[in-house]
């Protein structure tokens, strides 16, 4: 009896409970088991459209590694979330990121972080 009951807590799990920014932030957590400081995350926006796109740029790259991708609710949910996460020391937004098409997908992936960077210092130093 007592599977039964906990096996009704599973299927009573509701997906609206879901928190985004939780489910990137632990997806880029478990992706990270050493911290490489030769590598930084990036993230950014697309529509449905482009976001084909942007996993073809990212995957012909050999450098670049763990990309995927969420779906928002909205735009603005979807920036919000974006907001958030680069406030962490090692997300930056992607040159890939395109906020014109007002997309609801939200893309990261880690790609190596050049020593001519702006910002190589603070990771580093």
């Amino acid at each position: 009896m007592k599977t039964t009951h906990a096996l009704s807590h599973v299927l009573d799990y509701d997906l609206s409970d879901k928190n985004l920014l939780q489910d990137i932030k632990h997806w880029i957590d478990s992706n990270m088991l050493v911290m490489d400081q030769k590598y930084v995350w990036k993230v950014g926006i697309a529509t449905s459209e482009d976001i084909v796109k942007v996993a073809g740029r990212v995957r012909s790259d050999f450098e670049c590694k763990h990309f995927k991708y969420w779906r928002a609710d909205s735009f603005k949910d979807a920036m919000g979330t974006i907001m958030k996460l680069t406030r962490y020391p090692f997300i930056f937004k992607s040159g890939l990121n395109q906020y014109s098409g007002k997309g609801a997908y939200i893309f990261t992936y880690k790609a190596p972080c050049p020593s001519k960077n702006l910002f190589y210092h603070t990771l580093h130093y």
